[in-house]
């Protein structure tokens, strides 16, 4: 569910089974994004492992809604068996779902859209990078802060990965301050590459897939070592970032505790 604007910083984790979720929460991670098939780019994983995941870590789980890989456009029948996607993720005790639909057009299909909050009652909702190939970023943006319990958008800024996107980004996060929606960035973000995506885009919620797993390759588990790498880089740049605001603007509050 919605609320006020966090300017926490959150490392979200992209888990394929119980094993990486294990290696999320050891490593520090602050939330887990749960799919299948991420040689299609993450599909909804399946009743047993959203199960098993839920009931063996406690750090927030967010279930990736999607039936099939072919476009973001979906049939009647796809929103049925997404909407029992959602339903089923609420009853196992997930903490949130990751949608994402487009019309023909490019533009946010706010009718699947109606249909899959309606049964996510409770739950936190993610919209993913189905924006980025959306007719427009900036309206897209618009058009899904419509729907008030949307927490934040996944995205690379339109690009094929959020470090070639520090412009399109930075414009997003200062869009999404306006309308009280989180930006995220994700694809293609490694250890090495966070200060500089922090300190250029203002963005503080990471979300990291390849980046964490030895080789950058999901043919390794996550790895919780090099997940706490990423969560003490993300913890200093994100002070960074804000020291450095409040001394171009003035004192401002900090909800970031002191980094050591």
């Amino acid at each position: 569910m919605k609320g006020q604007l966090n300017r926490q910083p959150v490392l979200e984790v992209i888990a394929v089974d119980v094993e990486d979720a294990k290696a999320a929460e050891e490593g520090g991670a602050d939330r887990i994004e749960l799919v299948s098939a991420m040689s299609e780019g993450g599909l909804t994983p399946s009743y047993g492992v959203m199960e098993q995941v839920v009931s063996q870590v406690s750090i927030p789980v967010y279930v990736m809604i999607r039936p099939h890989s072919r476009s973001f456009r979906y049939s009647a029948d796809d929103i049925h068996a997404m909407t029992r996607d959602v339903r089923l993720a609420r009853k196992l005790g997930a903490a949130g779902i990751v949608i994402g639909a487009l019309t023909e057009a490019g533009e946010v299909d706010l009718l699947s859209l109606q249909s899959f909050m309606a049964e996510a009652q409770g739950l936190g909702v993610t919209f993913h990078r189905a924006i980025d190939v959306s007719a427009s970023l900036t309206e897209a943006l618009k058009a899904i802060n419509t729907w008030g319990n949307v927490e934040r958008v996944l995205t690379s800024g339109g690009r094929r990965t959020a470090p070639e996107a520090i412009l399109e980004l930075k414009q997003l996060q200062e869009l999404g301050q306006t309308l009280n929606i989180a930006v995220m960035a994700g694809a293609g973000v490694t250890i090495e590459g966070i200060q500089k995506l922090v300190s250029q885009t203002g963005i503080t919620e990471i979300h990291m897939g390849s980046g964490v797993r030895r080789e950058g390759s999901f043919d390794h588990p996550a790895d919780s070592q090099l997940i706490a790498r990423a969560k003490q880089q993300l913890l200093l740049a994100s002070q960074r970032f804000m020291n450095s605001s409040a001394m171009r603007s003035g004192p401002i509050n900090s909800d970031i505790g002191p980094v050591i």
